[in-house]
């Protein structure tokens, strides 16, 4: 008799069920406990329980013959699924801790996606060509929130600012410049009219980027204030505002490096201090970093310096 009232519902046990399957692959108790290892009175014992839990009976026994009922067959279909998804994810968990293998869920922002992560994991597919690449497209102040959230490994930024949570490499220095259009006088006399520089409208990053601290930090440290300004969070967008004569762009070197080269933008030094910033690999502190992570931590290091010597990845 079944136990149909005050039934506990708890999950079904792996074990049996693996059993029922390959009862049900066999149509016999014997062959069933000698693919299984066990003594056929194990494999009844399991049967009985599984029917128990199930509430209802599954198998018709025909002498060493078995055969299922409704029930039993609505539970292989349930069963058989269930149970290659198992195998699946055994197989994939087993692979993580090999290398090359598994998954790399990595921020950066969209500049950095475009100049820095292609050559990066050209390089690292080369040799783990098997693991998997998520990449969240933010900049580095939501990076540094996905990584205290633990919704990213690792993320491509500035060095943080007084974030005791996060852990920085630094990979490489680029610097910030004025960026204004040939005809502008700044580009005609090469160099930047300080006494008139209150006068200018510049383009600038989001006020809520890393740059836009640095550079209100820089220039409060000259005893500078820029009057008049807007914000565009996208470089390109503010690289085409320049080339019209919307106003004076303050953008890294190369960012604005091809356009350069075409005689479209000039740029120039901000003072005789630069402005730099230090580009590296982010990760929140104490994390265990896996060899592919400790991998991809490695090529973009010897690919920062790379680019210090030959100025382009």
């Amino acid at each position: 008799m079944y136990r149909n009232h005050m039934k506990r519902i708890r999950p079904f046990d792996t074990r049996q069920l693996e059993a029922f399957d390959m009862l049900c692959r066999t149509g016999s108790f014997t062959k069933t406990a000698k693919h299984l290892f066990l003594t056929q009175s194990a494999v009844s014992h399991s049967m009985k329980n599984l029917e128990e839990e199930a509430g209802c009976r599954l198998l018709r026994r025909q002498g060493k013959k078995v055969s299922l009922t409704e029930a039993g067959d609505r539970l292989l279909n349930f069963v058989r699924p269930f149970l290659d998804q198992m195998e699946n994810v055994r197989e994939e968990l087993d692979g993580f801790e090999k290398f090359g293998t598994g998954r790399i869920r990595l921020g950066a922002s969209a500049q950095a996606c475009r100049f820095f992560l292609p050559p990066i994991l050209k390089e690292f597919k080369e040799t783990q060509s098997l693991c998997r690449f998520e990449v969240k497209c933010d900049d580095t102040p939501a990076c540094f929130d996905l990584l205290s959230d633990g919704k990213i490994d690792l993320a491509i930024t500035l060095a943080p600012i007084n974030l005791l949570e996060i852990e920085f490499v630094p990979c490489f220095n680029d610097e910030l410049r004025f960026v204004v259009p040939p005809h502008h006088p700044w580009a005609r006399d090469k160099k930047v009219d300080w006494d008139n520089a209150n006068s200018e409208n510049f383009i600038l990053y989001n006020r809520t980027s890393y740059t836009f601290r640095m550079l209100t930090d820089y220039f409060d440290k000259l005893g500078l204030r820029l009057s008049s300004s807007m914000e565009i969070s996208s470089p390109e967008a503010s690289k085409e505002l320049i080339k019209v004569g919307m106003g004076v762009g303050i953008l890294a070197n190369w960012a604005v490096e091809e356009e350069v080269q075409r005689g479209e933008l000039v740029s120039l030094s901000l003072g005789a201090k630069k402005m730099s910033r230090t580009w590296g690999i982010s990760v929140r502190k104490g994390r265990k970093l896996n060899k592919s992570e400790r991998m991809f931590m490695k090529i973009a290091e010897e690919s920062g310096c790379h680019w210090m010597v030959n100025r382009k990845l």
